[in-house]
Protein backbone atom coordinates (compact mmCIF):
# COMPACT_ATOMS: atom_id res chain seq x y z
CA UNK A 1 0.00 0.00 0.00
CA UNK A 2 2.73 2.44 1.01
CA UNK A 3 4.62 1.59 -2.19
CA UNK A 4 1.53 2.47 -4.28
CA UNK A 5 1.06 5.78 -2.46
CA UNK A 6 4.73 6.69 -2.88
CA UNK A 7 4.67 5.73 -6.56
CA UNK A 8 1.55 7.87 -7.09
CA UNK A 9 3.16 10.82 -5.34
CA UNK A 10 6.36 10.47 -7.37
CA UNK A 11 4.35 10.33 -10.60
CA UNK A 12 2.37 13.44 -9.62
CA UNK A 13 5.58 15.34 -8.89
CA UNK A 14 6.89 14.54 -12.38
CA UNK A 15 3.88 16.08 -14.10
CA UNK A 16 4.11 19.75 -15.03
CA UNK A 17 1.82 21.92 -12.97
CA UNK A 18 -0.54 23.91 -15.15
CA UNK A 19 -1.45 27.36 -13.98
CA UNK A 20 -3.78 28.35 -16.77
CA UNK A 21 -5.37 27.29 -20.00
CA UNK A 22 -5.05 30.23 -22.37
CA UNK A 23 -7.54 30.30 -25.26
CA UNK A 24 -6.49 32.47 -28.20
CA UNK A 25 -9.44 33.31 -30.47
CA UNK A 26 -8.62 33.10 -34.19
CA UNK A 27 -11.11 34.96 -36.42
CA UNK A 28 -13.41 32.50 -38.20
CA UNK A 29 -11.49 29.49 -36.85
CA UNK A 30 -11.19 27.22 -33.85
CA UNK A 31 -9.32 28.74 -30.91
CA UNK A 32 -5.68 27.95 -30.24
CA UNK A 33 -5.33 26.54 -26.71
CA UNK A 34 -2.07 26.95 -24.78
CA UNK A 35 -1.47 25.19 -21.45
CA UNK A 36 0.76 27.52 -19.46
CA UNK A 37 2.94 25.99 -16.75
CA UNK A 38 2.65 27.37 -13.21
CA UNK A 39 4.19 30.83 -12.81
CA UNK A 40 4.40 31.42 -16.57
CA UNK A 41 2.67 34.52 -17.92
CA UNK A 42 1.22 35.28 -21.33
CA UNK A 43 -0.07 38.29 -23.18
CA UNK A 44 -2.03 38.11 -26.44
CA UNK A 45 -1.13 40.91 -28.83
CA UNK A 46 -3.56 41.53 -31.67
CA UNK A 47 -2.57 44.42 -33.97
CA UNK A 48 -5.90 44.24 -35.84
CA UNK A 49 -8.97 42.05 -35.36
CA UNK A 50 -8.54 40.08 -38.59
CA UNK A 51 -4.76 39.70 -38.46
CA UNK A 52 -3.03 36.81 -36.68
CA UNK A 53 -2.35 37.46 -33.00
CA UNK A 54 1.01 36.97 -31.33
CA UNK A 55 1.27 35.44 -27.89
CA UNK A 56 4.19 36.66 -25.76
CA UNK A 57 5.01 34.18 -23.00
CA UNK A 58 7.56 34.48 -20.23
CA UNK A 59 8.79 31.95 -17.72
CA UNK A 60 8.91 32.63 -13.98
CA UNK A 61 12.00 34.79 -14.62
CA UNK A 62 11.39 36.86 -17.76
CA UNK A 63 15.15 37.51 -18.11
CA UNK A 64 15.72 33.75 -18.33
CA UNK A 65 12.95 32.83 -20.81
CA UNK A 66 10.83 34.66 -23.36
CA UNK A 67 8.72 33.02 -26.02
CA UNK A 68 6.66 34.30 -28.95
CA UNK A 69 4.00 32.21 -30.72
CA UNK A 70 2.19 33.41 -33.85
CA UNK A 71 -0.47 31.25 -35.53
CA UNK A 72 -0.70 32.07 -39.24
CA UNK A 73 -3.52 30.82 -41.45
CA UNK A 74 -3.70 30.65 -45.24
CA UNK A 75 -5.41 33.42 -47.16
CA UNK A 76 -7.96 32.41 -49.77
CA UNK A 77 -10.92 30.17 -50.17
CA UNK A 78 -9.20 26.77 -49.97
CA UNK A 79 -7.38 26.44 -46.67
CA UNK A 80 -4.83 23.66 -46.78
CA UNK A 81 -2.40 22.47 -44.22
CA UNK A 82 1.32 23.03 -44.63
CA UNK A 83 3.49 20.26 -46.01
CA UNK A 84 6.58 18.93 -44.26
CA UNK A 85 8.75 20.36 -47.05
CA UNK A 86 7.16 23.79 -46.65
CA UNK A 87 7.73 23.78 -42.88
CA UNK A 88 11.34 22.59 -43.26
CA UNK A 89 11.95 25.32 -45.85
CA UNK A 90 10.64 28.04 -43.53
CA UNK A 91 12.77 26.83 -40.63
CA UNK A 92 15.87 26.38 -42.82
CA UNK A 93 15.50 30.00 -43.98
CA UNK A 94 15.49 31.10 -40.32
CA UNK A 95 18.55 28.98 -39.55
CA UNK A 96 20.38 30.49 -42.53
CA UNK A 97 19.61 34.02 -41.25
CA UNK A 98 20.78 33.12 -37.71
CA UNK A 99 23.99 31.36 -38.80
CA UNK A 100 26.32 34.41 -39.13
CA UNK A 101 25.78 35.37 -35.45
CA UNK A 102 25.82 31.82 -34.07
CA UNK A 103 28.62 30.15 -32.12
CA UNK A 104 27.75 26.82 -33.78
CA UNK A 105 29.16 26.18 -37.24
CA UNK A 106 26.06 24.18 -38.22
CA UNK A 107 22.42 24.71 -37.21
CA UNK A 108 20.71 21.40 -37.99
CA UNK A 109 16.93 21.21 -38.13
CA UNK A 110 15.26 19.01 -35.52
CA UNK A 111 11.85 17.36 -35.63
CA UNK A 112 9.58 18.75 -32.92
CA UNK A 113 8.18 15.27 -32.33
CA UNK A 114 4.62 16.39 -31.60
CA UNK A 115 1.93 13.72 -31.81
CA UNK A 116 -0.60 14.54 -34.53
CA UNK A 117 1.34 17.61 -35.66
CA UNK A 118 4.49 18.19 -37.64
CA UNK A 119 7.08 20.78 -36.88
CA UNK A 120 10.76 21.61 -37.07
CA UNK A 121 13.12 23.89 -35.20
CA UNK A 122 16.77 24.82 -34.79
CA UNK A 123 18.74 26.16 -31.84
CA UNK A 124 21.62 28.62 -31.84
CA UNK A 125 23.89 30.37 -29.35
CA UNK A 126 24.50 34.08 -30.00
CA UNK A 127 28.23 34.67 -30.07
CA UNK A 128 27.84 38.33 -28.95
CA UNK A 129 24.44 39.00 -27.37
CA UNK A 130 23.44 42.63 -26.96
CA UNK A 131 23.39 43.99 -23.40
CA UNK A 132 20.14 42.77 -21.82
CA UNK A 133 19.63 40.40 -24.77
CA UNK A 134 19.36 36.62 -24.89
CA UNK A 135 22.19 34.18 -25.50
CA UNK A 136 20.15 31.16 -26.69
CA UNK A 137 17.64 31.05 -29.56
CA UNK A 138 15.32 28.25 -30.57
CA UNK A 139 13.08 28.97 -33.55
CA UNK A 140 10.73 26.96 -35.72
CA UNK A 141 7.32 26.32 -37.22
CA UNK A 142 4.64 23.84 -36.23
CA UNK A 143 1.83 22.71 -38.58
CA UNK A 144 -1.61 22.34 -36.97
CA UNK A 145 -4.40 21.65 -39.46
CA UNK A 146 -4.43 24.73 -41.71
CA UNK A 147 -2.23 26.76 -39.31
CA UNK A 148 1.45 27.41 -39.44
CA UNK A 149 2.46 28.25 -35.87
CA UNK A 150 5.72 30.20 -35.87
CA UNK A 151 7.64 30.27 -32.59
CA UNK A 152 10.74 31.81 -31.08
CA UNK A 153 12.20 30.86 -27.71
CA UNK A 154 14.85 33.12 -26.16
CA UNK A 155 16.77 31.98 -23.08
CA UNK A 156 19.66 32.96 -20.87
CA UNK A 157 21.77 31.03 -18.38
CA UNK A 158 21.29 27.27 -18.32
CA UNK A 159 18.91 27.16 -21.27
CA UNK A 160 18.30 23.40 -21.54
CA UNK A 161 15.48 23.12 -18.98
CA UNK A 162 13.48 26.26 -19.87
CA UNK A 163 13.87 25.54 -23.59
CA UNK A 164 12.72 21.94 -23.06
CA UNK A 165 9.68 23.26 -21.16
CA UNK A 166 8.93 25.69 -23.98
CA UNK A 167 9.17 22.92 -26.59
CA UNK A 168 6.84 20.75 -24.49
CA UNK A 169 4.37 23.64 -24.34
CA UNK A 170 4.49 23.78 -28.16
CA UNK A 171 3.95 20.02 -28.45
CA UNK A 172 0.85 20.33 -26.27
CA UNK A 173 -0.81 23.11 -28.30
CA UNK A 174 -4.30 22.19 -29.40
CA UNK A 175 -7.40 23.58 -31.05
CA UNK A 176 -10.86 23.89 -29.53
CA UNK A 177 -14.18 25.16 -30.90
CA UNK A 178 -14.30 28.93 -30.87
CA UNK A 179 -15.46 30.27 -27.54
CA UNK A 180 -18.66 32.27 -27.49
CA UNK A 181 -18.39 35.95 -26.67
CA UNK A 182 -20.51 37.01 -23.66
Amino acid sequence: MLRTVLASMAFALCLPVLAEELRVPLPGRDDLVIDLPAQWRAQVRRPHGELPPSVAISGPDAKALQMLITPIWPVGSAPRGPTADELRGLVQAGATRAQPKAVESDLPLKDLGAVGKMGYYFSATDRAPEPGGYKHLTQGVLGMNELRVAFTVLANGQSQEPTAQALELLRSLRRAPASKSP
